[in-house]
């Protein structure tokens, strides 16, 4: 497995869950997880009763997300049965959850507070929103960029991006599906939208308090409620272009359970009973610095309190939340949340605009991140050449009349999925057009191809 691993350029521990996952490896322990989880436990639950971490039970269960039933399946094969799994268990999971109405009655208190400027107005009104996203990576060598310059057409060699244009009521949801066809994926998995760790820290105050009370405004809920993002991925054949057009071409609805603000809240009221009192371990670094060379080392405990009153940090140290607590809700609209470069975030008036960035995530184990900004104008790419006036007026005239984005500027080739992240497609762009070996060329090009990638030349306006 090592040895694949390295030939691949991933991780061991992939290697090893990929395996796990075809069925085609198997240790007592990935059988008793297994078992357990197919039993509707959660990871956390599982790791409790075998005393082991999340992160050892999370390792030895095959992907959920993901699923591949061997070499003989298609891609829209493969595809189909991910997303036929997914639809069922979000039905079986949340269509039977009710909340009483004395609970909707108390969690509804305080909610104008914070959601009196959150544009959910009844109008059929919209503009045009321009939109700049960046995926980059910091940690590229001078040898990577030059072959991304070369070869991905990355003018700057660290970065590759894309300005679009998008309705101004385009919620994150629907923004999710166009990236996934401007940078060239398939939605094959896991994603979310968060927040600058500063704005973050600055809306939260770091502390669960702080975090709690924007569950349902501006937060997911801590529920294991993956399934429930994925209501509206219903591929079942044909092709993933089409399908992901329909997806992000208004009008947009959103039809997520557990973002309504009652069910969020309920959710937090829940986490919070569940601790009356915790157990506060100390930080995992803190942990590792003090049990160098003790093999039975526990964590220290160094306090005892309610949940509410703990940092996050405290209680992200004591507790797993599998879905963590910076995924931001999808139903929010883009235009609301982005703040101009110039325009003030987090005033008195309201919590919207929330930042200046949105950041992108997308496959966390190949880790995917776009940084979004929102644009005044079009100037910067009028000036330099990039795009006509008459160009930028007609791109204006299709988002209005079509209620659909439109990319105005390219700079940088596709990537795909499952590559390794930036560094694993810049090995791959070096691979297929310097690489020695003829036929190792053709079988990377094959698989790319497999996965929708292709080198072909696409019109900006005609990629969305």
């Amino acid at each position: 497995m090592q040895k694949t691993a390295d030939e691949l350029k991933i991780s061991y521990a992939k290697v090893r869950k990929i395996l796990i996952t075809l069925g085609e490896y198997t240790t007592d322990f990935s059988l008793e997880v297994g078992k357990r989880r197919s039993m509707g436990k959660s990871i956390l639950e599982i790791a409790t009763e075998l005393n082991t971490s999340t992160n050892r039970v999370t390792a030895f269960l095959p992907y959920e997300k993901n699923l591949y039933n061997g070499p003989e399946l298609t891609t829209d094969a493969k595809k189909s049965e991910v997303y036929r799994k997914r639809i069922k268990i979000a039905r079986e999971k949340f269509v039977n959850r009710a909340i009483n109405k004395d609970e909707k009655r108390n969690l509804s208190i305080g909610k104008e507070k914070f959601m009196t400027n959150e544009c959910y107005n009844n109008t059929n009104a919209f503009k045009t929103v321009h939109l700049h996203l960046e995926l980059k990576n910091d940690h590229l060598d001078d040898a990577e960029k030059e072959i991304l310059r070369k070869y991905g057409e990355s003018s700057t060699g660290d970065s590759i991006s894309r300005n679009i244009l998008i309705p101004s009521d385009m919620p994150l949801h629907n923004l999710h599906y166009a990236i996934q066809r401007l940078f060239g994926w398939q939605n094959s998995h896991l994603r979310r939208f968060v927040l600058p760790e500063e704005i973050y820290n600055r809306l939260t105050g770091g502390t669960v308090k702080g975090w709690a009370d924007l569950v349902g405004i501006l937060f997911q809920p801590p529920v294991e409620c993956e399934h429930d993002v994925f209501w509206d991925d219903d591929y079942q054949s044909g092709s993933i272009k089409t399908w992901l057009k329909k997806k992000y071409t208004g009008p947009y609805f959103f039809h997520g359970i557990t973002e309504d603000y009652e069910w969020a809240q309920n959710d937090i009221k829940q986490l919070i009973e569940r601790f009356p009192i915790l157990e506060v371990k100390e930080s995992f670094s803190d942990y590792m610095n003090r049990s160098k060379g003790k093999d039975k080392a526990e964590p220290r405990i160094i306090k005892k309190a309610p949940l509410i009153e703990l940092t996050l940090e405290e209680m992200n140290n004591s507790i797993t939340m599998e879905g963590g607590t910076e995924s931001l809700l999808e139903r929010l609209e883009v235009a609301t949340v982005l703040a101009f470069k110039d325009e003030d975030v987090c005033n008195d008036n309201g919590i919207f605009p929330v930042t200046h960035k949105l950041i992108y995530n997308y496959d966390f184990g190949d880790d995917w991140t776009i940084t979004i900004t929102k644009e005044k104008d079009c100037n910067e790419l009028l000036q330099k050449g990039y795009i006509s006036k008459d160009e930028l007026l007609d791109a204006e005239a299709t988002v209005l009349t079509k209620h659909k984005p439109i990319c105005i500027h390219k700079d940088g080739v596709f990537v795909l999925d499952d590559v390794g992240g930036l560094h694993g497609f810049i090995s791959f762009l070096k691979e297929i057009y310097e690489g020695e070996d003829k036929e190792e060329r053709s079988n990377y090009k094959a698989w790319a191809q497999s996965l929708g990638w292709s080198k072909r030349k696409i019109s900006n306006k005609l990629i969305l």
